[in-house]
């Protein structure tokens, strides 16, 4: 194998994933004195922000409060801009807290300049290949990017990946889906809809506008999932963002079903688009400004911990001395099965 490698990279810690829980990990680290690269595979950081551009951040505010740390100050940054690239504002679904509405392209430019400024190294269009084993213990990874595979070795490997390849590779148990089928969550793509004359349109305190869904699914226009056509207006003027269209029976860490379900997901997001214009008052004029690249997934693997957290530990708001979670979200099961 060390033949085929490139380059070598020597660090304290490496973060794989440049989500939010994989930039959170790699500035805590750098800020600590340790020299940290972070891996992203793709060519943005931000995870979910980055793959369904303005998808709003929530549980920032558990009970009205900012949950404080990186979050908090990745949000005032966006908060402070003049003009304001953030806002906070009431979910329009009545079981989930406030979120916050933001600029999609500040927002992922803040993001570099925060890691920038932490001092992190981050590579982009860099693929984790597979964990480097010395006596059973994990000691760096291997990865891929145009110049061939090459290799970091580290003293810590974070996997902040949303699928956990490394670790799993690494022996680390997990299971993936429902206990009595195995089935996943749906994976959704996300779009905006530009040139909204807003205050136009009709039944607007219906975020999920089921009378309009049943009708264009009877008519042939809409898929039979779409029962429910979730949107909110945007953080820009005359914007709306749709999370609306789920795709069932797809394996996340299968490229394939990815790649299919993207297309069908596309194909979906068109016709709903064309419904909304020809049936919604005040979308008249309005088009498709932004998609998401790809599916944004829900849920992959599940690892083993030293504890399993339960339905009950949540709803009755159990707290751990450890704790690093602070979340006032609902139980968000998405089109399982």
């Amino acid at each position: 194998m060390n033949g085929d490698i490139q380059n070598t990279i020597d660090s304290d810690v490496v973060v794989i994933g440049g989500g939010p829980a994989g930039i959170g990990a790699a500035i805590a680290a750098s800020r600590k004195g340790l020299d940290v690269c972070l891996l992203e595979s793709g060519d943005l950081v931000g995870g979910i922000m980055a793959t369904c551009p303005g998808m709003p951040i929530g549980a920032a505010y558990p009970r009205g409060m900012s949950i404080g740390g990186i979050l908090e100050e990745f949000l005032n940054r966006l908060y402070r801009k003049n003009p304001p690239a953030a806002e906070k504002r009431i979910c329009r679904l009545a079981e989930f807290g406030p979120e916050v509405f933001y600029d999609h392209e500040i927002a992922i430019f803040t993001l570099f300049q925060i890691l920038q400024e932490a001092g992190v190294k981050f590579l982009l269009n860099a693929r984790a290949l597979a964990p480097v084993v010395d006596n059973k213990h994990v000691t760096g990874v291997t990865y891929y990017d145009k110049s061939g595979q090459n290799m970091i070795t580290a003293k810590f490997i974070v996997d902040c990946s949303g699928d956990g390849s490394i670790a799993a590779k690494a022996g680390v148990p997990f299971a993936k889906g429902d206990e009595a089928q195995g089935q996943m969550m749906a994976v959704s793509l996300t779009f905006f809809m530009a040139n909204v004359e807003v205050d136009r349109i009709e039944e607007y305190d219906d975020p999920y506008f089921e009378k309009y869904a049943q009708k264009g699914i009877s008519s042939g226009r809409l898929h039979q999932d779409l029962h429910k056509i979730y949107w909110f207006p945007g953080f820009h003027k005359n914007t709306i963002f749709f999370n609306a269209v789920h795709i069932k029976d797809v394996d996340g860490t299968n490229a394939v079903n990815v790649a299919e379900a993207t297309m069908e997901a596309r194909k979906r997001v068109r016709k709903l688009a064309a419904f909304f214009r020809e049936e919604i008052r005040g979308f008249e004029k309005a088009h498709i400004e932004t998609l998401g690249p790809s599916v944004g997934i829900r849920e992959t693997r599940r690892f083993e911990g030293l504890y399993r957290l339960t339905g009950n530990d949540i709803f009755s708001g159990k707290k751990f001395s450890d704790g690093v979670v602070c979340c006032d979200n609902a139980v968000d099961i998405v089109c399982r099965g």
